[in-house]
């Protein structure tokens, strides 16, 4: 009885451990997000943006998690490849700011546009999964 109850307190402590905001998993959410975009996958960007998102583009042009989502759809925006050329993340518990330099090549109704990018992403881990909250780009 002991050896099982020692099993299951292995069991729950790397549960535990697996469910708390780190640097691994921000970078696969970060990761998980650009494919999102390309892929025009809605259900992992309905799970990785914020109810609260607001999305900043180069232009000025201010996005919230419907618009971004939708989007994709409707023949405004298809992102073709993110290729990120630099990171750096810096955490304060629950709350993380990545900081990137980017290439994209997107179409922009209809149109090629092929953008360098510094980005700045807030992420904030809530239910335990990191969600971004905010983001912004400006052309270098």
């Amino acid at each position: 009885m002991r050896y099982f109850f020692s099993i299951l307190l292995v069991c729950f402590s790397i549960l535990a451990s697996g469910q708390k905001p780190d640097s691994k998993t921000l970078g696969t959410a970060v990761s998980d997000f650009d494919k999102a975009l390309v892929n025009r996958d809605s259900a992992i960007l309905k799970r990785l943006l914020s109810d609260d998102l607001s999305y900043g583009h180069s232009n000025g042009w201010i996005q919230m998690k419907k618009d971004v989502i939708g989007d994709l759809y409707n023949g405004k925006l298809t992102y073709k490849a993110i290729n990120l050329k630099s990171q750096n993340v810096n955490m304060e518990g629950n709350t993380a700011a990545v900081r990137m330099n980017t290439e994209v090549d997107v179409l922009m109704d209809g149109k090629p546009l092929q953008l360098k990018l510094n980005v700045l992403q807030v992420w904030v881990w809530k239910d335990k999964h990191w969600q971004l909250f905010a983001r912004q780009s400006v052309k270098v």
